[in-house]
């Protein structure tokens, strides 16, 4: 079936958000993986070593988190089908992530970071699962082509 040929009032402004949402997360990737002092001056020095010591694999999956989300976001704001599937993507890859390094790093995130840091990381997952829910409708309505 064709896309529509309007998208709806509140497509734009959503993926707007979405990249915000996304593009703030690749610049903490950035920022924390180039080591810019006055970005990491915010964290304790426990903190810096334990953002900045993923194996690259990890480090991977952080990247496919926040960069495929703001590529999503783009395709989102594009009206491309495949938004979809790059958000999800990028939302089970900061589940991993987050999972992770609850779980399985030594010390773990709320060891570092505490309740906080695992709140900012589940309410980031939270929000890119809601991302990714309506791009996953807009298509299902056909408002993505």
């Amino acid at each position: 079936m064709q896309s529509d040929t309007r998208a709806p009032w509140h497509h734009f402004p959503v993926a707007i958000l979405a990249a915000l949402f996304y593009l703030a997360g690749a610049v903490d990737y950035l920022l924390t993986k180039l080591q810019f002092g006055p970005w990491l001056q915010n964290f304790t020095a426990e903190q810096v070593s334990f953002f900045t010591g993923f194996p690259f694999w990890l480090d991977l999956v952080w990247a496919v988190g926040v960069w495929g989300g703001l590529l999503g976001a783009w395709l989102l704001w594009k009206r491309n089908r495949y938004s979809v599937l790059v958000l999800l993507t990028a939302f089970l890859c900061l589940v991993f992530l987050t999972l992770w390094v609850t779980l399985f790093t030594r010390p773990t995130l709320v060891g570092v970071a505490g309740f906080l840091g695992l709140y900012v990381m589940a309410g980031t997952c939270a929000l890119a699962f809601v991302v990714y829910l309506y791009a996953r409708w807009e298509r299902t309505e056909h408002y993505l082509a």
